[in-house]
């Protein structure tokens, strides 16, 4: 369960936030990954190097970063949210193609990439093999949505029809049903209104609303993900004073907050208590990542720009409930 959004500012910043709901946390931190780093890639066992260095939220292991999101020196930006029921991968390598496992496609995608253009031409040259992810057990199935300084939005899905790329109208993203079914969903909801319904009358009766917020009725309240993302498209096309990166950021976690998780409002099947264990949001101008976590909802920063874009190595920002990490001045 996760919900993701893109959001421009009056003065041109381009934001792309979102929530990572899972059910167990994997001690997830923010890393830098510099230009220039070698990673295996799992499929063919062939090493890669980074062309862009980025920042993002990301698991490694055995100096492999599994990425979450991120934003990379050019602009370019990138969430992994869960697919199950849909996502469909390829079992074998394909001959003549760039086989790459689910879980790399933001490291591929950011580290390779400027823009959505070169993204979409990509797709044409690469497949996506199921490989399993050893923090899970499993091969876990993902879609993926990207934005870049353009403020445009596309969402990549890999399920029994191919490998898919959507343009996003309404910049907004949550889990299975595939994306087209969201767009369509939509329909269902287009009386949402900010105003105030008028007062009418049922043959004598003159009925008026209870208070503020009658045209909102019928904005779906629950934690599915049809219902986030109905949540999240009414709010980001509402929203107002988002005039400058700041107010975008605002924007976004407020957002978002109508979107997250407590602990103990979903339980998994298999008992674990599913929950936003963090809420992040990126801009594509200042390379910064904004992000907070379940314990702390000060928000925290990572400028990009401020590190050594050719580093040696992989530069992690360690998360804790206490320690702030404040690395933008």
């Amino acid at each position: 369960m996760c919900t993701s959004l893109t959001l421009k500012t009056k003065d041109g910043y381009n934001l792309l936030g979102r929530t990572m709901d899972f059910g167990m946390a994997f001690n997830q931190s923010v890393h830098l990954i510099p230009r220039n780093f070698t990673w295996m890639n799992i499929p063919d066992k062939k090493e890669k190097k980074t062309k862009y260095a980025l920042v993002g939220m990301a698991v490694v292991t055995d100096n492999h970063p599994v990425l979450a999101d991120g934003v990379n020196e050019k602009g370019l930006t990138c969430a992994t949210l869960y697919f199950p029921g849909f996502a469909e991968y390829e079992k074998e390598n394909v001959d003549n193609k760039d086989n790459i496992a689910p879980y790399d496609f933001v490291l591929w995608a950011l580290s390779q990439f400027r823009n959505l253009e070169e993204v979409k031409e990509a797709l044409k040259n690469i497949e996506i093999v199921d490989k399993s992810l050893s923090l899970l057990n499993l091969t876990p199935p993902l879609h993926w949505i990207l934005s870049d300084k353009s403020g445009k939005s596309i969402v990549i899905e890999k399920t029994k029809n191919g490998i898919e790329a959507f343009d996003n109208p309404v910049g907004v993203m949550a889990n299975s049903p595939n994306f087209e079914w969201h767009l369509n969903n939509l329909r269902q909801y287009i009386g949402l209104r900010p105003k105030q319904l008028d007062s009418s009358k049922i043959e004598s009766l003159s009925l008026s609303a209870f208070g503020q917020g009658s045209g909102t009725f019928g904005l779906p309240g629950d934690f599915t993900p049809p219902s986030r993302f109905v949540r999240a498209t009414y709010l980001k096309n509402n929203i107002t004073q988002i005039n400058n990166e700041i107010e975008g950021v605002t924007g976004v976690f407020h957002i978002l907050s109508n979107c997250a998780v407590p602990k103990g409002a979903v339980v998994m099947i298999e008992g674990n208590e599913d929950n936003t264990i963090y809420t992040s949001a990126m801009c594509s101008e200042s390379g910064i990542y904004y992000y907070n976590t379940y314990e702390n909802h000060q928000i925290s920063a990572v400028r990009l720009f401020n590190e050594d874009l050719d580093a040696n190595s992989i530069k992690a920002f360690p998360t804790t409930t206490t320690q702030v990490i404040n690395n933008m001045n």
